[in-house]
């Protein structure tokens, strides 16, 4: 017994040594960091808008804040591309025309040419609109992007001017649509004078609008 009392007296100091040097190495107030952990975004789901997409600064000019609609006078690269980029992606358009008060509307394959500010499309001259549109040039039409995704609603609500094409739109019309030279075609172009996109993927409901009138005083 005495030998087990002895070490166990032997074996105190150095417990309490231990810990004596725990108490000196750890100062107060230290603080113990967990790592960081990298957490990685869930891939996008199909067809939904890319994130850096979902809020694209927009250069604005004085508009209205609560109907979220910005007017561009068309000067503005980063607007005015906007309009371009739509109509040059799509090709079909729905043409109303309006004939002793009864409105009337088509569809037609178009191509835009970008540097006249033009819509070109075919339309037989013994059409209903066509024959409206020889009575009545002031028409509206509209482009829209079919989608099921809110967030990549796009539409373009447009007001113009239709009359004959020329050759340079013929030009324009055949290199879009080749197949259309082994018809007989009568080209037709409207000139926009007012224009609305509707773009949800700049925010829900924005609308940019442009209109010839802005651009000519800018």
């Amino acid at each position: 017994m005495a030998a087990a009392e002895t070490d166990g007296k032997k074996m105190q100091p150095a417990v309490a040594t231990k810990a004596a040097e725990r108490r000196d190495t750890e100062k107060p107030g230290t603080e113990h960091k967990v790592p960081e952990t990298k957490t990685e975004e869930a891939p996008a789901e199909k067809g939904s808008v890319p994130a850096a997409e979902r809020n694209t600064p927009v250069a604005e000019t004085p508009g209205s804040a609560e109907s979220g609609t910005a007017k561009t006078s068309g000067c503005g690269e980063a607007i005015h591309e906007r309009f371009v980029r739509f109509l040059r992606r799509h090709h079909v358009l729905t043409l109303a025309t309006v004939a002793e008060g009864v409105p009337y509307c088509s569809n037609a394959f178009y191509c835009y040419d970008k540097e006249r500010n033009l819509l070109v499309f075919t339309s037989d001259p013994a059409t209903r609109h066509a024959q409206e549109m020889e009575r009545n040039p002031r028409v509206a039409a509209s482009v829209v992007l079919e989608t099921k995704i809110v967030g990549r609603v796009q539409g373009l609500q447009l007001c113009g001017t239709a009359a004959r094409a020329d050759e340079t739109a013929r030009r324009a019309y055949l290199k879009r649509f080749p197949y259309a030279a082994l018809a007989e075609l009568t080209l037709w172009a409207i000139r926009p004078d007012y224009m609305k996109l509707t773009d949800n993927t700049l925010g829900f409901g924005k609308k940019l609008i442009w209109n010839d009138k802005l651009e000519s005083s800018s």
